[in-house]
């Protein structure tokens, strides 16, 4: 069982079928479009590439919202293996299943459109956005997880180029910047065929990110996605980092310290969270069934509370590296520096991870004024 399906995997099961880490991703899903759809409409969605079919199946027995699925893999035994766990399941009346690869599939899908698809492929989703945005209603949302985090969190920099057509740098916000670089790469590609796009919800947890990302029809749309990205600054000597919006307006020296900087982009620049979906996912948490409950909910209340917080955390770990202070525990860190006035909060992309509209310098004010009160 996984939520409220029941599986059937085979003797000798594959991971392509199934992976049970992928669980909270799953749990995730369904609590986001219990919360995105408005009740009363039917939600035609498309999983083209479903595996053991467990997430399909999930959106249809766990989402009222949901009111058909198209299932498909280009994987003969995978298809095979979705139709029978949805026969298990009583479901064949609402999930359809067929063995067809995902670009095939969403060709035939261009005027019959789907309100919401979701790409869950081993590695990158970025091959598919064109065919996904052609196949997805004007107002209808893509899903989009990407396990290939060695490109987007700025450790492959030619492969990050290559796939997503962005290039990367290496900081230690990397699942932040990750997030960016798939938005960026979606948006890229909706811009093309004069389509918006705007990330209502996303997350980087375990192994992959992912996103959510409304999408709108029409050129007004596009140049206001345009407008979202942009390009990031980021000095690795005293961990300055700033963002603008035109290529034209980078420095190759830190206004801070005067070091050499890294430029990375086009990234998404946007918001990454709606606090309407944030806060309706959250509520919706009291009736999910899931193993993970726990997980789900702390990775929910830490997102509610960045929801609004400046972009490009820091964490305490780095800084007490650079800056060779003694890191004092996160709670101490963000008291102080809210009771000083400033705007911080934890983030759920790095344990030790916080967002605060504070100077670098009065950071480490803080880290050193709690040092000493320790030591008093």
């Amino acid at each position: 069982m996984e939520g409220g399906a029941k599986l059937q995997l085979p003797p000798e099961p594959r991971s392509v079928f199934y992976n049970p880490k992928m669980s909270v991703n799953r749990d995730l899903a369904i609590l986001f479009a219990r919360s995105y759809f408005p009740p009363g409409k039917e939600i035609a969605l498309c999983d083209p590439m479903t595996g053991s079919g467990v997430r399909a199946i999930r959106y249809v027995l766990e989402t009222e919202r949901i009111g058909r699925v198209l299932a498909s893999d280009r994987d003969y035994v995978a298809a095979e293996l979705a139709h029978q766990t949805i026969l298990l399941n009583h479901l064949n009346d609402r999930v359809s299943v067929v063995h067809s690869d995902a670009h095939k599939l969403l060709s035939e899908y261009v005027t019959r459109r789907f309100d919401m698809i979701d790409l869950d492929p081993f590695g990158s989703p970025s091959p598919f956005f064109e065919s996904t945005l052609r196949a997805t209603t004007d107002g209808g949302v893509i899903a989009a997880t990407a396990t290939d985090m060695g490109p987007l969190s700025g450790a492959r920099p030619t492969a990050c180029m290559r796939k997503y057509g962005v290039s990367s740098i290496k900081a230690e916000f990397e699942k932040e910047l990750a997030v960016r670089t798939l938005a960026a790469s979606l948006a890229a590609v909706a811009c093309k065929l004069e389509l918006g796009v705007n990330i209502v919800f996303s997350h980087a947890t375990d192994h992959y990110a992912r996103l959510y990302a409304a999408v709108n029809k029409g050129r007004k749309a596009a140049n206001l996605t345009l407008g979202s990205l942009g390009y990031l600054t980021y000095c690795p000597g005293c961990l300055f980092r700033s963002a603008t919006p035109a290529i034209s307006s980078i420095r190759d020296k830190c206004t801070n310290c005067g070091a050499t900087c890294r430029t990375g982009g086009p990234l998404w620049l946007g918001p990454i969270w709606e606090k309407r979906i944030v806060d309706s996912m959250v509520q919706a948490t009291a009736t999910l069934r899931s193993s993970r409950l726990a997980e789900v909910q702390k990775i929910l209340a830490r997102v509610q509370e960045e929801i609004l917080a400046p972009k490009f955390y820091l964490t305490t770990g780095t800084l007490s590296s650079v800056y060779r202070v003694k890191p004092p525990s996160l709670r101490q860190l963000i008291e102080s520096l809210r009771a000083s006035g400033y705007e911080a909060a934890r983030t759920h992309f790095n344990p030790t991870g916080f967002r605060t509209d504070a100077s670098l310098r009065t950071i480490i004010d803080c880290f050193r004024m709690i040092a000493e009160k320790a030591e008093a």
